[in-house]
């Protein structure tokens, strides 16, 4: 059987403290892939012909060079993975969301996302998640969320792991970035080059 490696990040923050400058939205991305070093080269790639150092992490904030945003987002449009995200409109949350802690509020909408990725798809994969406060807590609490929400999640195993040291994590956070980018700053250049990549993106209000 054909299994997927699945690597999740999210763009934007969990806070409602709009005054002070959170996020009005708030994404979360997680890419599929049955050939996953082969999408790790394409990052390894990417470092060596851009000149990049060899502990560069690709993170969507961090491509503030337009020509290396291109670049990046038109090689994502030439590889073979799948991806599936939820944007999260913040500011149509009710009162119950606003008293969630930052860690629950993030696995909340990580097991939203789940729900929607194909069952067969998941049925036996690996999940790999970014870390969000102590990994055995996030992996634990994850679960937990799921079991209570009736969520069946399929997977073999699943990871925290540092984005640093996980490309696959760093491609979820630019699929991420590019539609958080969309609906924040009204600029669709990276979300167009990969927008045929993405199997659905769930637009949650309240």
């Amino acid at each position: 059987m054909l299994t997927f490696t699945f690597a999740g990040d999210e763009s934007g923050d969990v806070s409602f403290n709009f005054g002070k400058g959170a996020s009005r939205h708030f994404v979360i991305a997680v890419i599929a892939t049955p050939s996953p070093e082969i999408l790790r080269d394409v990052l390894e790639n990417l470092r060596q012909d851009s000149g990049l150092a060899n502990r560069y992490e690709f993170g969507f904030h961090k491509l503030t060079s337009e020509k290396l945003r291109s670049k990046v987002f038109s090689a994502l449009a030439k590889t073979d993975f799948d991806a599936w995200a939820i944007l999260v409109d913040k500011t149509t949350l009710g009162e119950a969301f606003k008293a969630m802690s930052g860690l629950d509020f993030y696995l909340y909408f990580v097991s939203e996302l789940i729900r929607y990725i194909p069952e067969g798809k998941r049925a036996g994969g690996t999940l790999i998640l970014d870390e969000y406060g102590y990994p055995d807590q996030t992996k634990e609490e994850l679960k937990r969320i799921m079991k209570a929400r009736g969520i069946t999640h399929g997977f073999r195993r699943i990871s925290i792991r540092r984005s640093q040291s996980e490309p696959l994590i760093q491609i979820a956070d630019l699929i991420a970035g590019a539609i958080w980018r969309r609906d924040t700053h009204n600029d669709t250049g990276a979300y167009e080059l990969i927008e045929r990549k993405i199997k659905k993106l769930v637009e949650y209000g309240g």
